[in-house]
């Protein structure tokens, strides 16, 4: 569905977006570009394995990534927020989509055709260093979250990955650390490769002893310290 268009020089995440560094011309020019669609929570952005025709710059809301198997097992290999551009390595690459992108929640997306991007990075030195600081941001988050999970047991990933939602989409309220974000058992089970039984088993483990709490679907990190010592941290 399509959405108001923003300028991107009033965008409140030009900042964090590889076109921080352009001038006025150049960025009026990606406004003149740009397409704005809105996403509700569950639609697809694109599908893998589909051509992919340009990238996608998040304005608004979270989207997972996820690669399916050969024997159809789904794997989130990461959520992208405000701010983050996915499906980039197309814009020197042409061929098809590596990932299926899902919205979260209510996500407004701006869509960047590949050959206009391709003209830009050429022309602009700052955006294609940007290009490469964000493609080096993602190579190190995912190699954090390897290394966060090598050689742990389920309780300890389980631990581990609700410290770093909470770190990076979390709030804090007098209950404790609230996850800003809501996600489905089987995303969470997906994120660290488990089934989803075992990862409901361990959030009610964790429940009952009083280190997280629900509050709808909401969850709630009571006793951060608990939760690090169950991570091994």
């Amino acid at each position: 569905m399509k959405a108001p268009k923003v300028d991107c020089s009033n965008c409140d995440n030009r900042d964090k977006s590889i076109f921080c560094k352009l001038e006025e011309a150049s960025l009026n020019e990606v406004s003149d570009h740009k397409i704005m669609n809105a996403f509700k929570r569950g639609q697809v952005l694109f599908h893998e394995g589909n051509p992919a025709f340009g990238v996608y710059c998040i304005s608004e809301g979270k989207v997972k990534l996820t690669k399916t198997s050969e024997n159809g097992k789904e794997t989130m290999l990461r959520i992208a927020g405000p701010g983050d551009l996915i499906g980039f390595q197309h814009i020197v690459l042409n061929g098809v989509n590596d990932v299926t992108a899902t919205a979260l929640e209510e996500t407004k997306i701006c869509f960047l055709d590949r050959v206009f991007l391709q003209k830009l990075v050429k022309e602009e030195n700052s955006c294609a260093m940007e290009l490469l600081a964000h493609i080096a941001k993602d190579m190190a988050a995912l190699q954090d979250r390897v290394n966060g999970f090598q050689s742990k047991n389920v309780r300890e990933r389980v631990a581990y990955m609700l410290l770093d939602l909470a770190e990076r989409y979390g709030s804090d309220s007098k209950e404790g650390r609230r996850l800003g974000i809501q996600l489905s058992r089987e995303d969470m089970a997906s994120m660290l490769g488990v089934a989803t039984e075992t990862l409901i088993r361990e959030i009610s483990q964790l429940r009952d002893e009083g280190v997280i709490e629900q509050d709808g679907k909401t969850l709630i990190l009571v006793d951060t310290k608990a939760l690090k010592l169950s991570a091994g941290l």
